[in-house]
């Protein structure tokens, strides 16, 4: 930081952190509520009782978008932060419940100087601001997301507010920190107002992430008419934030599905190609197929084909999700222009814009993928199915053949034995043995001859059907 940097400074500089929470999930049990529960007021509670969470636990108001959840609890909306035996911050917890989300704002004003609320302070104090809030957190993270939100009043009238703006988010330590830039930036009663932030491209690890607000109100207005607007800002940043984050978590989520679906999709083309290479071989050399094979192959399809069903369901429940927070979110975004006539907050519709052409069209085209996959499986699986079939039928219509020529030679021994048998000639009367085994031999050679021209007969028939 250069010389000149360490002039800027900021009346009433102000660090806010956004956090947001899964109250309750699709599916989600009792025991997974009550953890999230748990893990969402041990931000505030370090060490927290069974009795002190269901106390809080009976806050929560279901079918509700925006309850203040220590009122009940304390007679108060917020809890202020805990002092240490070297500090007392200026700041507090806010906690509310937002439909099926837990919402926390921390704040924390720069108190390091006599008089901070009225006297200009080094802007470095930021630097030193934003520990304070990460510190009474416990070491708890937000499960959906968080965003950031510095804001304070410029010292000087002749101050500029965007080398001003740029010192503010050079003091708030952030993962893999972009580039500085200006191009999302409005008003808001009279203040400028800038967003910067950046997405993880890692989906199992969103820990680069970011979302920065920075408002910056000029010398000449009263730090008390910006410290009521700033209030009046509060609840519905927070909603609006809500469905950005909800946004973002159910695109990561579609793309965790997309991920595990690729690792399945080579299993998935190892079978398809197991059940066509028999096919590809009978076709090209006329060998017999292995019906027993195909049917032992066949017996994994079920599995791979409800994974291909539950991704696109999935796929869909993510779908739905971020269609509709993108519509809460432009609602929100309307009453918070309607805060003032004179605001400018367009630069908030850039991530609406990208939510519907990036995060929708992305999923919809994953849908696509999926579900041409499972038609080509589904496919090769009928197909094989088919070919089993038939072979079947032909296997059956050939013991059919076998048995009744096997059955007309042993009809035409047996009517033969029994016609022979059905009188001894006297000469043989004294010597019965040597006539039945004539008579044996006898109606075996008829039987072979009756055997003998049925299969003729059926390969005539065989022969002319062709």
């Amino acid at each position: 930081m250069t010389d000149q940097d360490n002039q800027l400074k900021l009346i009433y500089p102000t660090v806010d952190l956004f956090l947001y929470d899964l109250k309750s999930g699709l599916g989600q049990d009792d025991n997974r509520l009550d953890s999230n529960r748990q893990e969402f007021w041990q931000k505030i509670y370090r060490d927290l009782s069974p009795q002190q969470l269901d106390k809080l636990a009976k806050s929560e108001k279901d079918g509700s978008d925006y309850v203040e959840l220590l009122v009940d609890y304390q007679q108060k909306s917020f809890q202020p932060l805990p002092s240490t035996k070297n500090f007392s911050p200026d700041g507090y917890y806010y906690p509310v419940q937002l439909g099926d989300i837990y919402g926390l704002l921390v704040d924390c004003t720069a108190n390091y100087i006599p008089e901070y609320q009225s006297k200009p302070q080094p802007i470095n104090c930021l630097h030193k601001a934003q520990p304070e809030i990460l510190t009474n957190l416990h070491g708890e993270k937000a499960k959906l997301g968080q965003s950031w939100l510095i804001w304070g009043q410029l010292a000087d009238a002749n101050q500029d507010i965007d080398k001003t703006a740029q010192e503010c988010f050079n003091q708030i330590k952030l993962p893999e920190k972009g580039n500085w830039s200006q191009d999302l930036k409005g008003q808001f009663f009279g203040g400028t107002i800038y967003e910067l932030w950046q997405q993880s491209s890692n989906v199992e690890n969103a820990s680069d992430s970011y979302h920065i607000l920075i408002c910056l109100f000029p010398n000449q207005l009263k730090i008390e008419l910006i410290r009521e607007n700033i209030a009046k800002l509060y609840p519905e940043i927070m909603r609006l934030l809500r469905y950005r984050h909800k946004i973002l978590w159910a695109y990561s989520q579609s793309q965790e599905i997309k991920a595990n679906f690729k690792k399945s999709a080579a299993l998935v083309q190892t079978t398809v190609s197991k059940l066509n290479q028999p096919i590809n071989d009978y076709k090209i050399n006329n060998f017999q197929i292995n019906i027993n094979y195909l049917q032992k192959i066949l017996s994994d399809t079920p599995e791979i084909l409800l994974k291909y069903t539950n991704s696109l369901s999935y796929l869909d429940d993510q779908r739905r999700a971020i269609k509709v927070n993108i519509g809460n979110y432009n609602k929100r975004l309307q009453k918070i222009k309607n805060l003032d006539a004179g605001s400018n907050w367009d630069f908030l519709q850039e991530f609406n814009d990208l939510a519907q052409e990036k995060y929708l069209e992305q999923i919809e085209s994953d849908q696509a993928n999926i579900h041409s996959r499972l038609t080509l499986t589904e496919n090769t699986i009928k197909t094989v199915q088919g070919i089993i079939d038939i072979q079947r039928a032909k296997s059956d219509r050939t013991l059919n053949g076998t048995i009744a020529i096997a059955g007309v030679g042993l009809a035409t021994s047996q009517l033969a034995s029994a016609v022979i048998l059905a009188q001894i000639p006297k000469e043989y009367e004294k010597n019965p043995l040597s006539y039945q085994t004539s008579v044996f031999f006898g109606s075996l050679l008829f039987g072979s001859v009756g055997a003998i021209l049925t299969f003729l007969i059926v390969l005539g028939v065989r022969f002319l059907r062709r």
